[in-house]
């Protein structure tokens, strides 16, 4: 993959070249025609016209080609993802709480099994640190079991007020699958309309936690704010899982204090989209988004960061169980 890209640069910088020197051919053999006592009118309109035809060719080409390297990488980014069996990793994460000054800073370990689900999570950072919560689907009739301090283990809903009051997620929404989801609509979408040059954009090369990567802008021109009303059984939770659109947002912009919520039969106002501007690290040697901020129409609402990221690690046999050595609960 890192081979097509640099290819794909090398051909940039050539059709770069092309470009440059296509116009300063055409344009000092326009000036020669020009300084002929005897050039027509329509001779002239000839040079005008070859000068910009080359132009609008060389630029088209240099479009087509940015559009092919972004597309390769996006599409290489997503290929990764789905075939992952797993992951652990460190997440830092920062999230607008409503009403609050301060964005709220969160430090959790994860570790994730995508199929079948099963999610561990201890977080590392006051006001909750050490609070550890365990999810196996099917298990505990699909409850989390939690421990917090010195208090006997629980087992909550995922979407308990407990456990979502001020978070923007709730633990089923850890890992990588959910952007999974989120970025392949977006490609689809755009490419519906023929406009992925338009919200895919790679934005040269960063360094992230020392590691070198590529620089992603995804950018919704449509982004805009609706009214959606709701039908039984859903609530903030379903509808981002269904629309593909932030939780937080849904409750921030209804004033909605809980995940779980009932909203069947009222009317409420979503976006149209998961945010209207991302910015995206895409880890050159792994292929994963380690670092997402994401913007509305009131600016960056949350930022994710990931490190110490292990892919489709090896699991102990117990790992996803309370009896295993390392947990507490």
């Amino acid at each position: 993959m890192d081979n097509e890209l640099y290819l794909q640069k090398d051909w940039h910088r050539v059709l770069n070249f092309i470009h440059k020197t296509l116009f300063i051919v055409a344009f000092k053999n326009t000036n020669a025609f020009f300084n002929l006592t005897n050039l027509t009118s329509t001779m002239y309109r000839s040079a005008t016209i070859l000068l910009l035809s080359i132009a609008l060719l060389s630029n088209n080409l240099l479009a087509q080609e940015a559009e092919s390297e972004t597309k390769t990488l996006v599409t290489k980014v997503l290929e990764t993802l789905k075939k992952a069996k797993g992951y652990s990793y460190l997440m830092k994460g920062t999230e607008r709480i409503p009403g609050k000054a301060e964005f709220r800073v969160t430090e959790v370990l994860t570790k994730v099994n995508v199929t079948p689900k099963k999610i561990y999570t201890k977080v590392l950072s006051s006001p909750n640190k050490g609070t550890e919560m365990l999810y196996v689907s099917g298990e505990r009739d699909n409850k989390l079991l939690v421990k917090a301090g010195i208090l006997p283990s629980l087992k909550l809903s995922p979407l308990s007020s407990l456990l979502t009051k001020e978070q923007h997620h709730s633990v089923l929404s850890s890992g990588f699958m959910f952007f999974y989801k989120l970025v392949s609509e977006g490609v689809k979408r755009a490419d519906e309309k023929n406009e992925f040059n338009t919200v895919f954009k790679l934005a040269g090369e960063v360094t992230f936690d020392g590691k070198k990567c590529y620089k992603l802008i995804i950018e919704d021109p449509t982004y805009a704010l609706i009214s959606y009303k709701g039908v039984k059984g859903e609530n903030p939770y379903s509808i981002s899982q269904k629309l593909l659109i932030p939780e937080f947002s849904t409750r921030e912009i209804n004033n909605i204090k809980y995940l779980d919520e009932d909203l069947e039969g009222k009317t409420i106002k979503i976006p149209t989209s998961y945010a209207k501007k991302s910015v995206i690290y895409i880890d050159k040697n792994t292929f994963y988004p380690i670092y997402q901020e994401m913007t509305d129409s009131k600016g960056v609402f949350e930022k994710y960061e990931f490190t110490n990221l292990k892919i489709s690690p090896t699991f102990a046999a117990d790992e996803f169980t309370d009896d295993f050595g390392e947990y507490n609960f």
